[in-house]
């Protein structure tokens, strides 16, 4: 195994650790070297990856906006008209929430603590902007009317993380596809 693997092997179990753990207790009762044993590293490793507990923080929080941004993104330009990009992009993002509970209750919970930087508020701001552009695009097309593309956009997606974590909460539930269908049929009718 290459030093490069090695290195992003060792960084990705503490990511990992850090993620379940902060799930399990609040960041302030995780220390260091329960990330470090949960990752099955050396106590001093995550100092070589993370300057602190909380450059760590910031950095599993931008990452997973990241993983989210970029598996919402994927084909969404594909599709051809407002209604097939929003289609598209709530069922992008009720798959990831599925695939992915930990990490975005991890973003929820973190979104407005003290402990994520302005910066990487910014720079969580600034790389999520597909809906914006959706919904932009969707005006200048004549597809949406609205005085104000900011708050359609707030407004869709409040809307798609509201549902999404409803539908998060229930995936065990057999009607999970009919409602996730019925939820977005609702917002559809709602904004047309």
């Amino acid at each position: 195994m290459k030093v490069t693997e090695k290195h992003n092997d060792k960084r990705k179990s503490i990511m990992e650790a850090s993620l379940k753990l902060f799930g399990e207790k609040c960041v302030q009762d995780t220390s260091t070297a329960s990330i470090s044993q949960e990752a099955n590293v050396g106590t001093g490793t995550l100092f070589c990856y993370f300057d602190s507990k909380e450059d760590l923080v910031n950095a599993l929080y931008l990452e997973s906006k990241e993983e989210l941004a970029v598996y919402i993104e994927a084909g969404v330009w594909e599709q051809t008209t407002f209604k097939t990009q929003l289609k598209h992009i709530w069922d992008r993002t009720i798959e990831w929430y599925i695939e992915n509970p930990r990490k975005i209750k991890f973003m929820w919970q973190f979104r407005s603590s003290p402990l994520i930087t302005k910066i990487t508020h910014e720079k969580a701001v600034m790389r999520f902007t597909v809906m914006a552009d959706v919904v932009k695009k969707a005006i200048a097309s004549g597809e949406a009317t609205t005085a104000s593309a900011e708050l359609l956009t707030s407004l869709i997606s409040g809307y798609f993380h509201s549902a999404g974590m409803y539908l998060l909460d229930n995936a065990h539930n057999k009607n999970i596809k009919a409602w996730q269908e019925e939820t977005f049929t609702l917002l559809w009718k709602g904004i047309h």
